[in-house]
Protein backbone atom coordinates (compact mmCIF):
# COMPACT_ATOMS: atom_id res chain seq x y z
CA UNK A 1 0.00 0.00 0.00
CA UNK A 2 1.38 3.26 -1.07
CA UNK A 3 1.67 5.94 1.44
CA UNK A 4 2.46 9.12 -0.75
CA UNK A 5 0.10 10.48 -3.00
CA UNK A 6 0.79 11.09 -7.01
CA UNK A 7 1.93 13.85 -8.50
CA UNK A 8 -0.07 15.86 -10.30
CA UNK A 9 2.10 16.22 -13.08
CA UNK A 10 -0.36 18.77 -15.30
CA UNK A 11 -0.50 21.42 -12.97
CA UNK A 12 3.30 21.24 -12.59
CA UNK A 13 3.63 21.76 -16.16
CA UNK A 14 1.67 24.63 -16.07
CA UNK A 15 3.47 26.14 -13.53
CA UNK A 16 7.16 25.88 -15.01
CA UNK A 17 5.35 26.85 -18.82
CA UNK A 18 3.91 30.90 -16.80
CA UNK A 19 7.56 30.77 -14.88
CA UNK A 20 9.36 30.26 -18.49
CA UNK A 21 6.78 33.48 -20.07
CA UNK A 22 7.79 35.79 -17.26
CA UNK A 23 10.46 38.86 -18.04
CA UNK A 24 13.68 38.89 -16.79
CA UNK A 25 14.86 41.53 -14.31
CA UNK A 26 18.34 42.69 -12.50
CA UNK A 27 18.84 41.94 -9.14
CA UNK A 28 18.70 45.05 -6.55
CA UNK A 29 22.43 46.18 -5.96
CA UNK A 30 22.38 45.22 -2.64
CA UNK A 31 20.68 41.80 -2.94
CA UNK A 32 24.29 40.12 -1.95
CA UNK A 33 24.91 42.44 1.29
CA UNK A 34 21.71 41.77 2.58
CA UNK A 35 21.74 38.15 2.17
CA UNK A 36 25.10 37.23 3.45
CA UNK A 37 24.35 39.59 6.72
CA UNK A 38 21.30 37.60 7.05
CA UNK A 39 22.99 34.23 6.96
CA UNK A 40 26.13 34.87 8.57
CA UNK A 41 26.65 33.38 12.05
CA UNK A 42 26.98 36.09 14.94
CA UNK A 43 30.30 36.48 16.33
CA UNK A 44 30.64 34.47 19.46
CA UNK A 45 32.55 36.29 22.70
CA UNK A 46 36.07 35.54 22.81
CA UNK A 47 35.53 33.30 26.07
CA UNK A 48 32.80 31.10 24.05
CA UNK A 49 35.33 30.90 20.89
CA UNK A 50 38.25 29.53 23.11
CA UNK A 51 36.17 26.98 24.58
CA UNK A 52 35.12 26.02 20.79
CA UNK A 53 38.76 25.70 20.13
CA UNK A 54 39.30 23.05 22.62
CA UNK A 55 36.23 20.86 22.24
CA UNK A 56 37.51 20.51 18.25
CA UNK A 57 38.46 16.85 18.12
CA UNK A 58 40.44 17.51 14.93
CA UNK A 59 43.04 19.48 16.73
CA UNK A 60 42.94 17.61 20.44
CA UNK A 61 43.45 13.61 21.19
CA UNK A 62 40.51 12.91 24.17
CA UNK A 63 42.73 11.66 26.78
CA UNK A 64 41.91 11.45 30.72
CA UNK A 65 43.25 14.77 32.70
CA UNK A 66 44.95 14.95 35.56
CA UNK A 67 42.40 16.40 38.61
CA UNK A 68 44.56 19.52 38.75
CA UNK A 69 45.32 20.39 35.81
CA UNK A 70 41.31 19.50 34.79
CA UNK A 71 40.58 22.09 37.86
CA UNK A 72 43.30 24.35 36.86
CA UNK A 73 41.83 24.52 33.14
CA UNK A 74 38.15 24.78 33.98
CA UNK A 75 39.26 28.04 36.37
CA UNK A 76 41.86 29.19 33.05
CA UNK A 77 38.16 29.19 30.80
CA UNK A 78 35.83 30.94 33.05
CA UNK A 79 38.53 33.60 34.41
CA UNK A 80 38.99 34.52 30.58
CA UNK A 81 35.14 33.88 30.11
CA UNK A 82 34.64 36.15 32.99
CA UNK A 83 37.47 38.97 31.84
CA UNK A 84 35.71 39.11 28.20
CA UNK A 85 32.70 39.45 28.78
CA UNK A 86 29.58 37.09 27.80
CA UNK A 87 27.93 39.32 25.40
CA UNK A 88 30.20 41.74 23.93
CA UNK A 89 28.60 43.81 21.35
CA UNK A 90 30.84 46.64 19.97
CA UNK A 91 28.99 49.60 18.60
CA UNK A 92 30.45 53.28 17.80
CA UNK A 93 27.42 54.70 19.53
CA UNK A 94 29.66 53.51 22.72
CA UNK A 95 33.14 54.51 22.56
CA UNK A 96 33.47 54.08 26.25
CA UNK A 97 31.59 50.52 26.73
CA UNK A 98 34.48 49.65 23.92
CA UNK A 99 37.26 51.07 24.96
CA UNK A 100 36.58 49.83 28.38
CA UNK A 101 36.54 46.22 26.55
CA UNK A 102 39.73 46.65 24.77
CA UNK A 103 41.39 47.59 28.62
CA UNK A 104 40.31 43.93 29.49
CA UNK A 105 41.37 41.62 25.94
CA UNK A 106 44.84 43.97 26.64
CA UNK A 107 45.20 42.73 30.34
CA UNK A 108 47.68 39.15 29.67
CA UNK A 109 46.66 37.83 33.37
CA UNK A 110 44.04 35.78 31.71
CA UNK A 111 46.02 34.59 28.98
CA UNK A 112 48.43 33.38 31.03
CA UNK A 113 46.18 31.69 33.78
CA UNK A 114 44.56 29.59 30.75
CA UNK A 115 47.68 29.01 28.96
CA UNK A 116 49.05 27.58 32.30
CA UNK A 117 46.34 25.72 32.66
CA UNK A 118 46.38 24.27 29.36
CA UNK A 119 49.94 23.59 29.91
CA UNK A 120 49.55 21.67 33.30
CA UNK A 121 46.64 19.61 31.56
CA UNK A 122 49.02 18.65 28.81
CA UNK A 123 47.83 20.88 25.98
CA UNK A 124 51.44 22.37 25.88
CA UNK A 125 51.01 23.42 21.26
CA UNK A 126 47.65 25.12 22.57
CA UNK A 127 49.26 26.89 25.79
CA UNK A 128 51.78 28.55 23.38
CA UNK A 129 49.87 31.47 21.40
CA UNK A 130 48.42 32.17 24.98
CA UNK A 131 51.66 32.12 27.11
CA UNK A 132 53.38 33.92 24.33
CA UNK A 133 50.25 36.84 24.24
CA UNK A 134 50.27 37.18 28.42
CA UNK A 135 54.86 37.43 27.85
CA UNK A 136 54.53 39.84 24.99
CA UNK A 137 51.43 42.27 26.81
CA UNK A 138 54.22 42.06 29.92
CA UNK A 139 57.75 41.56 28.61
CA UNK A 140 59.27 42.44 32.13
CA UNK A 141 57.16 39.95 34.17
CA UNK A 142 59.56 36.56 35.10
CA UNK A 143 57.15 34.41 36.00
CA UNK A 144 55.44 35.06 32.04
CA UNK A 145 58.79 34.57 30.82
CA UNK A 146 59.74 31.11 32.40
CA UNK A 147 56.42 30.06 31.60
CA UNK A 148 56.61 30.69 28.24
CA UNK A 149 60.08 29.30 27.85
CA UNK A 150 59.25 26.17 29.37
CA UNK A 151 56.09 25.75 27.16
CA UNK A 152 58.21 26.20 24.59
CA UNK A 153 60.84 23.39 26.04
CA UNK A 154 57.92 21.89 25.92
CA UNK A 155 57.07 22.13 21.99
CA UNK A 156 60.65 21.39 20.74
CA UNK A 157 61.93 25.06 20.46
CA UNK A 158 65.29 24.97 22.11
CA UNK A 159 66.43 28.89 20.44
CA UNK A 160 63.08 30.73 21.21
CA UNK A 161 62.83 28.97 25.06
CA UNK A 162 66.65 30.33 25.93
CA UNK A 163 65.37 34.03 24.55
CA UNK A 164 62.24 34.05 26.98
CA UNK A 165 64.37 32.93 30.02
CA UNK A 166 66.99 35.47 28.87
CA UNK A 167 64.38 38.00 28.46
CA UNK A 168 63.20 37.06 32.36
CA UNK A 169 66.62 37.23 33.68
CA UNK A 170 67.68 40.44 32.03
CA UNK A 171 64.24 42.28 34.01
CA UNK A 172 64.90 39.48 36.96
CA UNK A 173 68.76 38.76 37.62
CA UNK A 174 68.28 36.65 40.73
CA UNK A 175 65.59 34.77 39.53
CA UNK A 176 66.68 31.36 40.33
CA UNK A 177 63.84 29.08 38.54
CA UNK A 178 64.86 31.04 35.40
CA UNK A 179 68.73 31.00 35.73
CA UNK A 180 68.39 26.91 36.39
CA UNK A 181 66.35 26.38 33.08
CA UNK A 182 68.54 28.53 31.11
CA UNK A 183 71.54 27.02 32.29
CA UNK A 184 69.80 23.56 31.03
CA UNK A 185 68.92 24.38 28.03
CA UNK A 186 72.48 25.80 27.74
CA UNK A 187 73.63 22.18 28.55
CA UNK A 188 71.34 20.31 26.07
CA UNK A 189 73.23 22.22 23.78
CA UNK A 190 76.68 21.19 24.80
CA UNK A 191 77.69 25.08 25.59
CA UNK A 192 79.47 24.00 28.80
CA UNK A 193 81.22 26.99 29.76
CA UNK A 194 78.30 29.50 28.78
CA UNK A 195 76.07 26.29 31.43
CA UNK A 196 78.47 27.00 34.00
CA UNK A 197 78.03 30.38 33.99
CA UNK A 198 74.47 29.89 34.81
CA UNK A 199 74.93 27.68 37.00
CA UNK A 200 77.51 29.33 39.26
CA UNK A 201 75.29 32.45 39.30
CA UNK A 202 72.42 30.11 40.78
CA UNK A 203 74.90 28.64 43.98
CA UNK A 204 75.45 32.57 44.45
CA UNK A 205 71.98 33.52 45.55
CA UNK A 206 70.89 29.40 46.44
CA UNK A 207 74.13 27.75 47.49
CA UNK A 208 72.41 24.47 48.10
CA UNK A 209 70.85 24.04 45.11
CA UNK A 210 70.90 20.25 44.15
CA UNK A 211 70.47 20.20 40.37
CA UNK A 212 72.94 23.18 39.83
CA UNK A 213 75.50 21.53 42.26
CA UNK A 214 75.48 18.10 40.50
CA UNK A 215 75.09 19.83 36.60
CA UNK A 216 78.25 21.31 37.75
CA UNK A 217 80.12 18.33 38.41
CA UNK A 218 78.60 16.74 35.27
CA UNK A 219 79.92 19.12 33.12
CA UNK A 220 83.74 19.11 34.82
CA UNK A 221 83.13 15.26 33.80
CA UNK A 222 82.45 16.01 30.40
CA UNK A 223 85.42 18.16 30.09
CA UNK A 224 87.33 15.57 31.61
CA UNK A 225 88.09 18.64 34.27
CA UNK A 226 89.17 16.41 36.89
CA UNK A 227 90.31 18.54 39.79
CA UNK A 228 87.49 20.90 39.55
CA UNK A 229 85.08 18.05 39.13
CA UNK A 230 87.11 15.97 42.27
CA UNK A 231 85.53 20.20 44.27
CA UNK A 232 82.01 19.54 42.73
CA UNK A 233 81.57 16.56 43.48
CA UNK A 234 82.79 17.45 47.46
CA UNK A 235 80.34 20.33 46.94
CA UNK A 236 77.01 18.33 46.43
CA UNK A 237 77.79 15.57 49.06
CA UNK A 238 78.16 18.30 51.73
CA UNK A 239 74.90 19.50 50.81
CA UNK A 240 72.75 16.39 49.81
CA UNK A 241 73.38 12.31 51.16
CA UNK A 242 70.53 10.77 49.78
CA UNK A 243 69.24 9.84 46.30
CA UNK A 244 70.82 8.45 43.45
CA UNK A 245 72.53 11.32 42.50
CA UNK A 246 74.46 11.16 45.65
CA UNK A 247 75.73 8.18 45.48
CA UNK A 248 76.75 8.19 41.80
CA UNK A 249 78.91 11.15 43.06
CA UNK A 250 80.64 9.07 45.80
CA UNK A 251 81.64 6.97 43.13
CA UNK A 252 83.06 9.22 40.73
CA UNK A 253 84.76 10.92 43.49
CA UNK A 254 85.95 7.22 44.52
CA UNK A 255 86.99 6.43 40.84
CA UNK A 256 89.12 9.26 40.85
CA UNK A 257 90.80 8.18 43.70
CA UNK A 258 89.48 10.92 46.39
CA UNK A 259 87.89 8.99 49.20
CA UNK A 260 86.17 11.66 51.18
CA UNK A 261 83.32 10.32 51.09
CA UNK A 262 82.72 6.63 51.24
CA UNK A 263 79.32 4.68 50.84
CA UNK A 264 78.60 2.44 53.68
CA UNK A 265 76.61 -0.38 54.29
CA UNK A 266 75.07 -0.01 57.89
CA UNK A 267 72.14 -3.31 57.66
CA UNK A 268 70.42 -2.85 54.73
CA UNK A 269 70.57 0.74 54.15
CA UNK A 270 73.29 2.15 52.36
CA UNK A 271 74.79 5.27 54.09
CA UNK A 272 77.14 7.95 53.16
CA UNK A 273 79.26 9.59 55.55
CA UNK A 274 82.52 11.83 55.37
CA UNK A 275 85.41 9.51 55.97
CA UNK A 276 87.97 12.54 56.22
CA UNK A 277 85.99 13.81 59.21
CA UNK A 278 85.43 10.74 61.04
CA UNK A 279 89.22 10.20 60.48
CA UNK A 280 89.29 13.40 62.84
CA UNK A 281 90.79 15.78 59.68
CA UNK A 282 87.93 18.28 59.69
CA UNK A 283 86.25 20.97 62.23
CA UNK A 284 84.93 19.78 65.80
CA UNK A 285 81.16 20.78 64.10
CA UNK A 286 81.86 18.83 60.97
CA UNK A 287 82.79 15.87 62.89
CA UNK A 288 79.56 15.67 65.13
CA UNK A 289 77.36 16.15 62.30
CA UNK A 290 78.91 12.58 61.00
CA UNK A 291 78.98 11.25 64.67
CA UNK A 292 75.26 12.24 64.77
CA UNK A 293 74.00 10.66 61.55
CA UNK A 294 75.88 7.35 63.01
CA UNK A 295 74.07 7.49 65.86
CA UNK A 296 70.45 8.49 64.53
CA UNK A 297 71.03 5.34 62.03
CA UNK A 298 71.48 3.27 65.75
CA UNK A 299 68.32 4.69 66.83
CA UNK A 300 66.26 4.33 63.89
CA UNK A 301 67.12 0.39 64.00
CA UNK A 302 67.06 -0.96 67.82
CA UNK A 303 68.81 -4.39 65.72
CA UNK A 304 71.17 -2.83 64.36
CA UNK A 305 75.34 -2.82 65.62
CA UNK A 306 77.86 -1.02 64.12
CA UNK A 307 81.45 -2.68 63.64
CA UNK A 308 84.04 0.06 63.19
CA UNK A 309 87.78 -0.87 61.81
CA UNK A 310 90.19 1.87 61.54
CA UNK A 311 93.73 1.24 59.38
CA UNK A 312 97.17 3.36 59.77
CA UNK A 313 99.81 2.29 57.90
CA UNK A 314 102.46 1.24 60.43
CA UNK A 315 101.00 2.56 63.10
CA UNK A 316 98.26 0.11 65.13
CA UNK A 317 98.22 2.46 68.27
CA UNK A 318 97.18 5.51 66.09
CA UNK A 319 93.94 3.14 64.60
CA UNK A 320 93.23 2.32 68.13
CA UNK A 321 93.19 5.60 69.52
CA UNK A 322 90.97 6.82 66.88
CA UNK A 323 88.64 3.86 66.75
CA UNK A 324 87.87 4.40 70.73
CA UNK A 325 87.42 7.98 70.42
CA UNK A 326 85.07 7.87 67.58
CA UNK A 327 82.59 5.09 69.90
CA UNK A 328 82.88 7.56 72.67
CA UNK A 329 81.68 9.94 70.69
CA UNK A 330 78.83 7.67 69.53
CA UNK A 331 77.63 6.82 72.78
CA UNK A 332 77.68 9.97 74.15
CA UNK A 333 74.55 10.57 72.06
CA UNK A 334 73.20 6.97 72.54
CA UNK A 335 73.94 6.39 76.33
CA UNK A 336 76.23 3.86 78.11
CA UNK A 337 73.26 1.31 77.92
CA UNK A 338 74.05 0.87 73.70
CA UNK A 339 77.59 0.46 74.46
CA UNK A 340 77.31 -3.26 73.21
CA UNK A 341 75.86 -2.26 69.65
CA UNK A 342 79.02 -0.72 68.69
CA UNK A 343 82.43 -2.58 68.63
CA UNK A 344 85.68 -2.23 67.13
CA UNK A 345 88.84 -3.18 65.26
CA UNK A 346 92.08 -1.31 63.99
CA UNK A 347 94.68 -2.56 62.07
CA UNK A 348 98.24 -0.94 61.79
CA UNK A 349 98.20 -1.63 57.79
CA UNK A 350 96.84 -0.33 54.44
CA UNK A 351 93.50 -0.63 53.71
CA UNK A 352 92.85 -2.46 50.27
CA UNK A 353 90.20 -1.01 48.22
CA UNK A 354 88.98 -2.23 45.04
CA UNK A 355 86.44 0.26 42.65
CA UNK A 356 84.68 -0.68 39.47
CA UNK A 357 87.77 0.94 37.84
CA UNK A 358 90.62 0.14 40.05
CA UNK A 359 92.35 -0.88 43.29
CA UNK A 360 93.59 1.43 46.14
CA UNK A 361 96.01 1.01 48.73
CA UNK A 362 94.32 3.66 51.84
CA UNK A 363 97.25 4.64 54.34
CA UNK A 364 94.69 5.55 56.57
CA UNK A 365 90.78 5.16 56.32
CA UNK A 366 87.91 3.60 57.98
CA UNK A 367 85.83 0.80 57.08
CA UNK A 368 82.04 0.73 58.64
CA UNK A 369 79.53 -2.20 58.38
CA UNK A 370 76.53 -2.80 60.18
CA UNK A 371 74.57 -5.92 60.96
CA UNK A 372 71.37 -7.15 62.46
CA UNK A 373 71.29 -9.00 65.86
CA UNK A 374 69.63 -12.53 64.12
CA UNK A 375 72.51 -12.14 61.80
CA UNK A 376 75.69 -11.75 64.05
CA UNK A 377 76.65 -15.11 64.08
CA UNK A 378 76.80 -15.80 60.10
CA UNK A 379 79.49 -15.03 58.45
CA UNK A 380 80.13 -11.47 56.48
CA UNK A 381 82.11 -10.28 53.90
CA UNK A 382 83.69 -6.92 54.05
Amino acid sequence: MENSRPMEKPDTEKLIHRLHQLPELEPPPNLVSEVMARIRPVKMPLWQQFFVYLSKPSHITLQPLPLAGAAMLAAAVFWLGMMTGTNRVQSVDQPEQVAAEERILQDPTPFFTAGRGLMTAGFVAEALPLLQRAALSSPDNPEYAYWEGLCFWANGMPAKERSSYMRGVGSSPEAVPLLLNLGHNLLEKKEFNAALIQYNRTLEISPDEQTALYNKGLIYHLLQDFPNEIIAWKKYLQYHRSGKNSFRAVDRLNRLDDFTYRTYQLGNRKTILSQSALLGKLTTDEIYHEVEILAQRLRNDPELHVNIIFFQDNNALAARQKAIALKNNIIALLGEKEDSRVKLSWFGEKETVQTAGNIYQLPESLLLFGQHSSTQGKETKI
